[in-house]
């Protein structure tokens, strides 16, 4: 295997923006991940899981309304294929249109 010794004699500086980076480059992603470990962990895990999209109060609340919508009783087969089915995985819709 053959190893290359880089200097600054190898960098060309002709670029105006020395570091651009665009904003949908998945480096973006890998910059927020790499600070969830350690001390104040779980609210940065808040915050990242904010910018996802992924908020599971909202979720929990869009599915007790549909609950209280469609009057369905818990621990009847439609309460669970309402919690428990995954739509995103499956595809299976859990109160039919």
């Amino acid at each position: 295997m053959k190893q290359y010794k880089i200097t600054t004699d190898n960098i060309v500086n002709d670029s105006p923006d020395d570091c651009y980076i665009d904003p949908n480059d998945p480096l973006n992603e890998i910059r927020a991940l790499q600070y969830l470990g350690g001390i104040n962990s779980i609210n940065r895990l808040q915050e990242y899981k904010g910018m996802q999209g992924s908020n599971i109060s909202a979720t929990g609340s869009e599915k007790g309304r549909l609950q209280r919508e469609h009057n369905i009783k818990p621990g009847t087969p439609e309460w669970f294929k309402l919690w428990f089915s995954l739509p995103y995985m499956t595809g299976e819709r859990p109160i039919k249109k």
